[in-house]
């Protein structure tokens, strides 16, 4: 056969395989339960991403070098410190509400692991989560509930993106305090519950609206339980034990 003829007949043969292909997955798509979806017993991804008829997301699953930044309104902004994999949920405004996150690095001997399902207040950071965190033993997993200010984080996400653009690790940290400094501003941040286990111990801490702990329910890792009472300053002013 000729080169131009097998050449041709090459063309011919591919285009005839691609409708072939297109053929098939149109038929099982409309194998599906109802017309236009589809049925797999497996689907491997780097990242998924649930959307919205106007485009905005809803659910985004991802590997940790396909994790996304920040959405705000529909748009994506870097995150100056985000080094994970997990889940992201959005509200109808395109807004980042939450997520569910899993990790562990080791290095030079150390290790850490944490994990977390968490949930966000309206235009704001997070406001309840069930977290785990782990450095080289020193464990803590509980439900902790956040204080939040009402005031949107429209500044705090634009400086995100800055800070992780920044040219220098000087003028990340330069962004970095800028952020802290404008989130304080605002109003009340802090924990205000955490119930729990930590370094053996299960704990109920609460806290005032600055975030200082007030009242301590603990039963000790000898099974000791008492209930402290702490001034503004951390000093206990009247404990009481079940002996």
């Amino acid at each position: 056969m000729k080169p131009q003829v097998r050449q041709a007949a090459m063309i011919a043969w591919m285009g005839v395989l691609s409708i072939g292909v297109a053929a098939a997955f149109a038929e099982r798509a409309k194998s599906g339960p109802t017309a236009g979806s589809a049925q797999f017993d497996q689907l491997t991804a780097h990242r998924l991403n649930i959307v919205e008829p106007n485009g905005n997301p809803r659910v985004i699953i991802s590997n940790r070098k396909e994790f996304p930044g920040l959405y705000w309104g529909g748009k994506e902004y870097r995150h100056h410190t985000r080094d994970s994999g997990g889940f992201l949920f959005f509200n109808d405004d395109g807004d980042e509400v939450g997520g569910m996150t899993f990790d562990d690095r080791r290095q030079d001997g150390h290790y850490a692991a944490d994990s977390g399902l968490m949930f966000d207040q309206y235009k704001q950071d997070q406001v309840v989560g069930l977290t785990y965190d782990d450095q080289d033993g020193k464990r803590a997993a509980g439900l902790r509930v956040w204080n939040r200010p009402d005031h949107p984080m429209d500044e705090i996400i634009e400086m995100s993106d800055a800070a992780a653009r920044a040219k220098t690790p000087a003028q990340k940290r330069a962004i970095e305090q800028r952020m802290r400094s404008k989130a304080l501003s605002w109003g009340h941040y802090g924990e205000r519950l955490f119930a729990g286990k930590a370094n053996g111990e299960t704990l109920v801490r609460l806290a005032d609206p600055e975030g200082r702990p007030r009242l301590l329910l603990r039963v000790d890792a000898q099974g000791q339980p008492s209930v402290e009472f702490l001034d503004p300053s951390g000093k206990v002013t009247k404990r009481i034990t079940g002996n």
